[in-house]
């Protein structure tokens, strides 16, 4: 995962860094109020615009583009390849359907004697699904934890009066 911060999230790889937003367009209701970036995770179906910061300056110089797969690596939104001197791409995105995607950035390097395939900078992106293994809410452990002291409450009574000594009266 990224690491959050003010401007979304951090990614990497072995060849490039960049920060990583998403914005969901639903979601703006005042357009003089700034919103914060999402990382890996967008709530919302709908459009999105998807905003990647170039933080390698030598990178600012050389053609770059963006490609988002679905879960099934089909092709749901692409840029063309152009020089960012600004050093920020953005594209909108609908996501029509919860899942998993994937959000490619392609840099055109030569001087790394790679194809672009192969250094490509993949972000994993979640829209409008939970993920199996996020916490679970405080209220579902605290059920767990009062029925478990519960039990041990009641084993602890039963065994309590088979131990006792039996009085003959």
């Amino acid at each position: 995962g990224g690491k959050i911060d003010m401007f979304g999230c951090m990614q990497t790889n072995d060849f490039y860094i960049a920060n990583f937003a998403v914005y969901p367009i639903s979601q703006i209701k005042d357009k003089k109020s700034t919103i914060a970036g999402l990382c890996e995770d967008l709530p919302y179906l709908g459009n999105a615009q998807i905003t990647i910061d170039l933080l390698d300056r030598d990178v600012r110089r050389k053609p770059v583009w963006l490609k988002v797969f679905d879960s099934k690596k089909n092709l749901i939104a692409q840029t063309e390849p152009k020089i960012e001197k600004q050093g920020v791409l953005t594209t909108t995105v609908n996501f029509e359907k919860q899942g998993k995607y994937d959000v490619v950035l392609y840099v055109e390097d030569a001087d790394l004697n790679t194809a672009p395939e192969m250094s490509a900078l993949h972000i994993p992106l979640i829209v409008a699904m939970t993920v199996a293994g996020e916490p679970q809410s405080a209220g579902g452990f605290l059920k767990i934890a009062l029925i478990v002291v519960a039990f041990a409450f009641g084993i602890g009574f039963f065994v309590n009066r088979q131990l006792k000594p039996k009085t003959e009266n």
